[in-house]
């Protein structure tokens, strides 16, 4: 078994992603015998489950490609206080009335699209080189520049009513990378003249890997016995690019930093020999040539 694999983990609420990261090091490390690297492929808050790819030796190479996919979670919003973390673990800071829930529905479509978005200050976003939420916690007073993230879709589950007024709602967001979910929550909630905090977060879909896969474990599960549930790192590339074939001339020019020629069309590919894929290549102007190695 390559040591440079990954795990599809459900991670449970309550943990970090970097306690996640760490105790699978721990766990698949000891298994093999050698320490190994280990990285995440998408942080989840520590309230939130659902699924966090694990990427162990050169897999963790695989970052940038895998946060350009899209994702999917269950998110349900509670209305009536705002919170200084947008979400169950923080304090409140004001209260608000409840808003018309028809209200709610009628603004979704405003979020949709190329949209502009603040992070909360309670999170992992860097100012000045320091982390936000070290800021926020001491109290410092700071802002956040807006950027343009992607929404693919937002659609509205389930609610509990008080008449027509809303108390709590749940959604299933489709989004780009660098969405934070807790930002549309307090978005949304400003828009109707209300405040709200993001109760319950679960990511369902992730680089093409959805609860309910057959591929994803329990982190608890994954823990007991590591090595029955990592995969080739293959199983992640070919949800992210299609791939293309290597000769042994090929191969080994590419190994050597050489670039070949190519039929294919610009853009990334993964590329395999001898039935493994060992780099990740981009096609520009008929030339093939190697920006990622994922071999031993």
């Amino acid at each position: 078994m390559s040591d440079n694999c990954i795990a599809i983990i459900n991670k449970p609420s309550g943990i970090s992603s970097s306690d996640v990261i760490i105790k699978c090091r721990n766990a698949f490390s000891h298994a093999i015998g050698k320490k190994i690297k280990c990285g995440h492929m998408g942080t989840l808050d520590p309230m939130a489950s659902g699924i966090l790819i694990v990427a162990f030796g050169n897999a963790t190479r695989l970052f940038d490609f895998a946060l350009k996919k899209g994702k999917s979670y269950i998110a349900t919003f509670t209305f009536g206080e705002e919170r200084d973390t947008i979400d169950a673990t923080g304090e409140v800071v004001k209260t608000s009335n409840l808003p018309v829930f028809q209200r709610i529905s009628n603004i979704l479509p405003n979020f949709i699209g190329n949209i502009m978005q603040v992070p909360p200050k309670y999170s992992a976003i860097n100012i000045n080189g320091r982390r936000a939420y070290d800021l926020a916690r001491k109290g410092q007073d700071f802002e956040i520049q807006a950027k343009e993230i992607f929404i693919k879709n937002i659609k509205i589950l389930d609610k509990t009513l008080d008449g027509e007024l809303c108390k709590d709602v749940t959604m299933s967001i489709e989004c780009g990378s660098g969405t934070y979910i807790r930002s549309i929550c307090r978005d949304i909630a400003k828009s109707v003249g209300s405040a709200a905090y993001m109760s319950k977060l679960v990511r369902n879909e992730c680089a093409g890997f959805e609860l309910g896969d057959k591929y994803v474990v329990d982190f608890e599960e994954f823990l007991s016995n590591p090595t029955a549930f990592v995969y080739d790192v293959s199983l992640l590339v070919d949800r992210l690019m299609t791939s293309i074939n290597l000769n042994e001339s090929e191969y080994f020019k590419i190994r050597n930093g050489q670039s070949v020629a190519s039929c294919e069309k610009d853009g990334l590919y993964s590329a395999i020999y001898m039935d493994k894929t060992v780099f990740i290549v981009e096609v520009k102007e008929g030339k093939a040539k190697s920006i990622c190695y994922l071999g031993d």
